[in-house]
């Protein structure tokens, strides 16, 4: 799983002691397991082994983010076991209840499918006009337990989106670690050039989605575009247009998810498709934290431009010391870049005063935000596998 690019450390923080290393990681540790408390002290064996095995996975990766001062390689083991696991544990649980990956539109409506995040940014302006959720349920008083939740969960994602910005397509999607991956895969790209305005189309897709969503009033993205309904739920097909529509999601997670990955070593769904990254993107400006580069000590190598998963590095970027807005702050140019100039840092501070304390701060939320979602699904989609093993 490691790129050669990440193991480099001249001209870096030197990795700490194994002392040093546990105690800034007992933090993380006591969150990890609070939030598999509830797993442990359940009867059923294989949630508590699930839940131990999570924490545990959880804990040792933060601690060689600590001990070895390398994120992206670390992060990158959590965040593709999660894109991995959380379509087997999905699959398993809709084919048990329906015997089917397709869900009768009027199971949809009714509001009875599974929070995503995805839609998100569909909602605003239906809710904002109308006062309901186009998926699912409704905002106003009596409008059932489907849409407080899915309000509520909206709260959650915005509270957390606020602090890490587009961390949370780093920390949290649990679909963009397939496509991560897939680019982990390959030694070296097999396609390099990729034009860079492709870039613009997850904007042009978020504008189109958002405008259809409130013209046809349901998710347009979730029932038209989204390659990952290929392997979660998605609208039954009882005619030729449910018959085209899975087609289309078929297409778009080969094409995006599978193969583009395996030939570029990016996350191409991610950045040539995604209207909710862009949209994840607009809260790179509210977050404190960011990734910038040190042009006092940068080299023109590019190893940051190319390192990047996500196309958030460009020649005019780097001159001006920073990252696109579309930055996941995945760590991958911090730990790519051989002389230290790729730097985390906090707004409002001096570029490399303390980077590595920016860094400690920004990875404390961003992985409390991955054990409380990521470690959940991962701790559920283990105890569904042991529950065939035990």
């Amino acid at each position: 799983m490691a790129d050669p690019a990440c193991t480099a450390f001249a001209g870096k923080t030197p990795p700490r002691s194994w002392g040093r290393a546990l105690l800034l990681t007992l933090p993380i540790a006591l969150w990890s397991l609070f939030m598999s408390l509830r797993g442990l002290l359940q009867p059923d064996r294989s949630l508590q082994i699930a839940s131990a095995l999570t924490a545990a996975f959880l804990i040792a990766l933060f601690f060689m983010m600590m001990k070895t001062s390398s994120t992206y390689r670390w992060r990158r083991w959590f965040f593709v076991a999660l894109g991995v696991l959380f379509p087997i544990e999905f699959i398993h649980n809709v084919m048990v209840l329906r015997g089917s990956m397709g869900i009768p539109i009027e199971e949809m409506i009714a509001g009875r499918t599974p929070f995503c995040f995805l839609p998100i940014p569909l909602l605003i302006l239906p809710a904002a006009l109308t006062k309901t959720l186009v998926f699912p349920g409704s905002l106003l008083p009596g409008g059932g337990m489907a849409g407080a939740g899915m309000a509520a969960m909206a709260g959650l994602w915005l509270a957390i989106t606020l602090v890490v910005g587009k961390g949370w397509c780093s920390y949290a999607c649990f679909f963009g670690g397939i496509e991560e991956g897939m680019a982990a895969l390959p030694k070296k790209a097999h396609w390099k050039k990729l034009d860079p305005r492709l870039r613009l189309v997850p904007w042009a897709v978020l504008l189109a989605m958002v405008l259809l969503s409130l013209a046809l009033f349901e998710p347009a993205y979730c029932m038209w575009l989204c390659p990952f309904k290929a392997v979660s739920e998605y609208v039954a097909a009882r005619n030729t247009v449910g018959m085209v529509q899975n087609g289309i999601f078929v297409v778009l997670f080969a094409a995006l998810v599978i193969v583009l990955p395996l030939l570029t070593k990016k996350r191409t769904q991610c950045t040539f498709l995604c209207p909710f990254g862009a949209f994840q993107s607009i809260f790179n400006k509210t977050s404190v934290f960011d990734i910038k580069i040190d042009r006092t000590v940068c080299s023109p190598c590019v190893l940051c431009q190319k390192s990047c998963p996500t196309m958030s590095l460009t020649d005019e970027s780097i001159k001006k010391g920073e990252t696109l807005m579309s930055c996941m702050k995945c760590g991958a140019c911090v730990d790519a870049c051989p002389k230290g100039a790729a730097v985390w840092h906090i707004r409002g501070t001096q570029v490399a005063v303390k980077p590595e304390r920016a860094r400690l701060m920004f990875l404390y939320a961003a992985w409390a935000m991955a054990a409380m979602f990521g470690g959940t699904i991962i701790t559920q989609d283990l105890a569904t596998i042991l529950q065939r093993v035990i």
